[in-house]
């Protein structure tokens, strides 16, 4: 599938954000001036749902734009030949070759791997428990775990002591299982979306990837373009030097959740307020290993630290939205 021509350049960065992630994407944003992310933002917080097929069409142009090369050749059983004869010449490519079962069956149920485990139990509920046990026991463990958990509780033990039972099944009879079963999910399977969630929510947490003067910035321009997504977003807005607002006891909690390597990274660049709100909360000789480490690592990238401080900002917001975290934005009456 192609992208279509007609769709803006500030949609499909926005696409392109929710197929990649936020940590991912956040640091491609830096190469594009204020009113370009503020074009992007805004798409980003009323894009909604987007069929996964064009998530990985915007990804895919993506991907030919930035290398500048065409696709990769397809692999297939030529390119092999032309592999191995190049490497070990065509009398021992053509003994290696007539070693290959070319009709070797695909994997089974391969398909299932695209839908949620929660879909395909649901589709598998009517089933008898002998055919869930074959299905499930051609799934990778991780996956048929996930799948078992989700049927109703009733199935779950039948399902189980068959699927110890299962010794060898014939091919056929997989076969049309497996068949059934596709078609039965084929609308599903054609049907798959990227889902943006709350797209102001994927919004803050893309800004936070910023440094705080360029998402000023950027907020400055989208509020030219919509002032009240502007507002919105700019109120759930938590960057890295309003580590400042939070109470000393309450920042010890969020350094006992932060992995410690990535501080020394993370504080690189930052105010000297900022620094200290750190390391007067940590341990005389923590604070010692923490300046040694910063004064070690020398230049480093901006979209690095930019990284290191995402991953401390998204500690902070887990802790703020499970209620061990409580900060004054100086919007509510605090007592102390």
């Amino acid at each position: 599938m192609t992208v279509e021509p007609s769709l803006p350049g500030a949609r499909k960065v926005a696409i392109l954000i929710l197929r990649l992630g936020v940590e991912k994407a956040g640091p491609l944003l830096f190469g594009l001036k204020k009113h370009e992310v503020a074009a992007v933002a805004h798409e980003l917080a009323s894009l909604g749902s987007v069929e996964l097929a064009t998530g990985d069409a915007v990804l895919q142009d993506f991907m030919t734009d930035a290398m500048g090369d065409p696709p990769l050749p397809v692999g297939d059983a030529e390119l092999a030949r032309h592999f191995l004869e190049e490497s070990l010449g065509g009398r021992t490519a053509r003994e290696i070759l007539s070693q290959l079962d070319s009709t070797a069956p695909t994997v089974p149920f391969q398909f299932l791997d695209r839908l949620d485990p929660e879909l395909v139990a649901a589709n598998l509920a009517g089933e008898h428990p002998q055919t869930i046990a074959l299905i499930l026991s051609t799934l990778n463990v991780e996956y048929s775990g996930a799948v078992l958990e989700d049927l109703p509780e009733e199935l779950v033990a039948d399902v189980g002591v068959r699927l110890g039972a299962i010794d060898k099944v014939p091919s056929a009879a997989l076969r049309e299982v497996e068949h059934g079963l596709e078609v039965r999910l084929q609308p599903a399977l054609e049907d798959r979306y990227i889902s943006a969630g709350d797209g102001v929510d994927t919004l803050v947490k893309l800004m936070a990837t910023l440094p705080k003067e360029t998402g000023e910035g950027i907020l400055t321009a989208l509020e030219a373009q919509d002032s009240t997504l502007a507002e919105e977003v700019r109120s759930q807005m938590f960057v890295f030097s309003d580590m400042l607002l939070i109470e000393d006891r309450q920042m010890q909690l969020v350094l006992r959740q932060v992995d410690a390597s990535v501080l020394p990274l993370a504080l690189k660049g930052t105010s000297a307020e900022v620094r200290d709100k750190f390391l007067n909360n940590l341990s005389s000789r923590a604070r010692d290993d923490l300046a040694d480490e910063m004064e070690l690592l020398g230049s480093v990238r901006m979209a690095d630290v930019a990284e290191a401080q995402a991953g401390i900002l998204t500690v902070v917001k887990e802790l703020e939205d499970s209620g061990e975290l409580v900060i004054n934005r100086g919007g509510d009456d605090f007592v102390s």
